[in-house]
């Protein structure tokens, strides 16, 4: 439950004693489980927890010897890292009690505790979007808290619309896992279809509110594999009309989306005309001062479309120029930048991992990399419906990052923390690994 609250909020903003009281709460909770069965982390399936292990070590190293801004580091050392250690220890105790339980009935209970949390960042999105709907129809006046806000840079309330991709996909891509492998085992009730399915609308809803392009273009690639999956399992012909039914929902989802954030939107349309000009780095200097220039259309260039390609590129050389990073987690692409151009007004990238490559430099990205690699592999064993944290969830979130500028506490702190929490849940023993009770063959009355 606690970590159902903290998911719901990691991403608004002025939550910070919630959050913590969660995360703290959560520590304490998991400290007496890790003390009872410390020795599961003395095996192969741990790999990926000692690597996020030795990346603490790493930052620390970092911070005493290599770092470039020791004041700003240390100050996001003691509460940054601080949060994600903290985090660390309530995964490795939520892994750890989930995995070690045998009683069906419990596991059932904690899976629907843990997928209300996931869905929980959509759910609080929508019931601001409801509640202003009623306030502009009666009149009536409502709490910052309770506004739907994009303006994250000018406004303490507002949001970027990164982060509902980053905190919103996982619940969508954990539902068509869970879906999938329900079709695979050929046990699926649409009892649990339609819950799942439940994440399907919120999600691309949201996305169309937002305008989010690339969020689109994630969704609709979790779309696409799952109607694969759908496809291949299509042999259950206990239940053809269902198959059917919900590839049509994916693929009339798909269309809608693809319609609506996608292609009506005018980056697309000039985005090879932007890119032309964004791969120029050292031609055009548009990327340090923010004057777009004019492309081959004879239209500016879109600040999203340039800027994204061509700070990919400059940040890139920089890394390669400085391997061990600069030492800040959202701030070392200006950082570093402004060591060569004074004048450049950059802070950031569009790329989370190469922020944090920048930061950190090569060897924390290839470390958390690794502990990604290993936890999805490692995934594979787990039984369904945990395993789709892991191969779905997890790996939806690490590729949100590539493109997303969601460099900050909150994403990085829920990244790490998923890798021990899923880790955590393959130490189990095969005979108490965590799952849910086989689903009981409906009759022919009910198919």
């Amino acid at each position: 439950m606690l970590f159902a609250i903290l998911y719901g909020v990691w991403l608004l903003p002025h939550t910070v004693f919630v959050r913590n009281s969660c995360l703290v709460g959560g520590a304490l909770l998991s400290f007496p489980i890790i003390a009872k069965h410390w020795r599961l982390l003395f095996q192969r399936a741990a790999a990926p927890i000692w690597l996020i292990v030795l990346l603490l070590v790493w930052v620390t190293i970092h911070l005493l010897f290599i770092g470039q801004d020791f004041d700003r580091q240390y100050l996001e050392y003691t509460t940054i890292w601080k949060k994600i250690a903290i985090g660390c220890v309530f995964a490795l105790g939520l892994g750890l009690v989930i995995g070690q339980n045998t009683n069906p009935k419990t596991a059932k209970t904690s899976w629907a505790i843990i997928y209300w949390g996931l869905l929980l960042p959509s759910l609080i999105y929508f019931g601001k979007y409801i509640l202003g709907i009623v306030a502009l129809h009666y009149g009536l006046t409502l709490s910052p808290y309770l506004i739907l806000n994009p303006d994250h840079m000018g406004s303490p309330f507002g949001i970027a619309r990164a982060r509902y991709v980053f905190f919103c996909l996982p619940a969508m891509a954990v539902g068509l896992g869970c879906i999938a492998n329900d079709l695979k085992r050929k046990t699926l009730h649409w009892q649990s279809a339609i819950f799942y399915l439940l994440s399907v609308p919120l999600t691309l809803t949201l996305f169309e509110l937002e305008g989010d392009r690339l969020g689109a273009v994630y969704a609709i690639a979790l779309l696409g594999v799952f109607a694969l999956v759908v496809a291949r399992n299509m042999i259950d012909v206990r239940r053809p009309i269902l198959t059917m039914l919900a590839l049509a929902l994916m693929v009339s989802a798909s269309v809608w989306l693809v319609q609506k954030v996608t292609y009506q939107s005018p980056l697309w349309h000039q985005f090879w005309a932007d890119a032309k000009m964004a791969v120029q780095v050292d031609k055009y200097d548009a990327w340090q001062t923010r004057v777009l220039p004019i492309n081959e259309l004879g239209i500016p260039a879109s600040d999203s479309n340039y800027m994204r390609i061509s700070w990919a590129i400059v940040g890139t050389r920089l890394l390669m120029q400085n391997p061990l990073g600069y030492g800040l987690l959202s701030l070392s692409f200006g950082g570093l930048g402004k060591q060569i151009w004074p004048n450049a007004q950059i802070s950031w990238t569009h790329s989370a991992w190469l922020d944090f490559a920048l930061s950190y430099g090569l060897p924390a990205l290839i470390m958390i990399w690794l502990a990604i690699a290993l936890t999805w592999q490692e995934a594979k064993a787990l039984n369904p419906p945990w395993n789709t944290l892991g191969r779905w969830g997890l790996f939806i979130a690490a590729a949100v990052m590539l493109t997303k500028e969601v460099s900050t506490e909150v994403v990085l702190n829920s990244m790490i923390f998923m890798i021990v929490w899923v880790a955590a849940l393959g130490l189990s023993t095969p005979n108490t690994k965590p799952k849910l009770p086989p689903t009981p063959k409906p009759t022919p009355g009910q198919q």
